[in-house]
């Protein structure tokens, strides 16, 4: 049976670094600050690997949408700056269903595309760190570790130096085009900089969906907004329910934005200070022009209006996009004269990463879970499909 988790905690005030501290400058401040992060790859060096094969017991899909079955394959050797990292929770992702089901824009990145025959998802892993490259000192075996969505980059171009590398050219996936993730007992990562040491403060379970959903959520908060802002968070899912945790504990004024009132109780719960049912006239109305920043965690395959979210933003306000939402349409004629913003995040880079990680554990913070067993992935699948809850699913071994 599946076991509930509740979030770990929450705060009013934030101890993240200031914008202008040196550590969030560039990659190699960052590096300096985290001695686990590599500066970059030439940074590492290449000494010989006696590392050896690893049988790795899998489960995959066989084809789009087919359920996962017990799967196994051999992981080559680790290469100079490689980790393996023994897995004992990786969470439920909403990118896992979309390479599952290779729809939308996730069919070109599956492992069928990449003419492989098991798509191999999970991308939320913590475990113990189990065997490392002969160029990696930022974690040893014993210690616990966890991997997200990107698991490597060139360390080199303009993005990945300043801190950025999710938007490098080379990025690569950890469960994409043919990389296999984490829903296994181990999986081997090449780039070691990508795997980060679990502060002892940080419960795995509710870490977990963190590593992706939650630096989703965090990176724009970081970037995009500061201490008073007045923070309204659309769409009240997993994504959601993070991003107004991290608002509040970030110092934001925080507004939940929801269809109707269901979620009311919910939400404040979390910590946001006022709700908005935007399925409803009056309180949209009334909450015109009150917010400086609108996060859209929406994931949703239906047309969405926008316009009425704009007019909840005041001058200069930014709405901004992590959820997956279709093409959107809006009126440039207007925005003209309120000069408002359409932004959005893609994760984040290593830096944000580690600060986030640093301030979960510092305040106490973590997702809302459900865990079931490994083993019973395909009816964990099952519920995230039907699932319209606040919380995150994670699977155990």
């Amino acid at each position: 049976n599946p076991t509930r988790h509740t979030s770990l905690g929450r705060a009013n005030h934030s101890e993240a670094p200031p914008r202008g501290s040196p550590r969030r400058k560039t990659i190699e401040d960052a590096a300096a600050a985290h001695p686990q992060l590599p500066q970059n790859s030439k940074a590492l060096t290449f000494k010989s690997n006696m590392a050896t094969p690893r049988t790795i017991n899998a489960y995959a899909a066989l084809g789009p949408s087919k359920q996962m079955v017990p799967y196994t394959f051999e992981a080559p050797p680790l290469p100079p700056a490689g980790v393996e990292v023994k897995v004992t929770h990786c969470g439920l992702c909403g990118s896992d269903v979309h390479l599952w089901q290779s729809d939308g824009g996730y069919k070109d990145f599956t492992a069928w595309a990449a003419g492989k025959d098991a798509q191999i998802c999970g991308h939320e892993v913590i475990g113990e760190v189990t065997a490392v490259g002969s160029a990696v000192t930022h974690v040893k075996p014993g210690d616990r570790a966890g991997v997200g969505w990107q698991n490597g980059a060139c360390h080199n171009c303009e993005w990945c130096l300043r801190g950025d590398e999710q938007l490098c050219g080379s990025v690569s996936c950890t469960c994409c085009e043919g990389n296999e993730g984490g829903f296994a007992d181990y999986i081997r990562v090449k780039d070691g900089g990508f795997v980060y040491p679990i502060p002892d403060a940080c419960d795995a379970a509710a870490t977990a969906p963190l590593l992706c959903g939650g630096q989703t959520v965090w990176t724009p908060l970081r970037q995009q907004t500061k201490a008073g802002d007045r923070v309204g968070i659309l769409g009240l899912g997993g994504l959601g329910t993070m991003a107004v945790t991290f608002a509040k504990a970030l110092g934001c004024e925080v507004t939940a934005l929801s269809s109707s009132d269901s979620k009311k109780a919910q939400a404040l719960a979390l910590g946001a200070d006022k709700f908005v049912a935007h399925g409803d006239e009056k309180q949209v109305a009334a909450a015109a022009a009150s917010l400086d920043f609108i996060l859209v965690t929406l994931a949703t395959q239906q047309t969405v209006d926008f316009a009425k979210y704009f007019a909840l933003l005041r001058p200069r306000g930014t709405l901004c996009f992590v959820g997956m939402c279709p093409p959107i349409t809006a009126d440039v004629f207007t925005m003209g004269f309120t000069m408002h913003n359409i932004t959005t995040s893609n994760t984040g880079g290593r830096k944000e990463m580690v600060e986030m990680l640093e301030f979960c554990a510092r305040k106490n913070i973590g997702a809302t879970v459900v865990t079931r067993p490994m083993a019973e992935i395909n009816e964990a699948l099952a519920d995230l499909e039907s699932s319209k809850g606040a919380h995150r699913f994670v699977l155990t071994r």
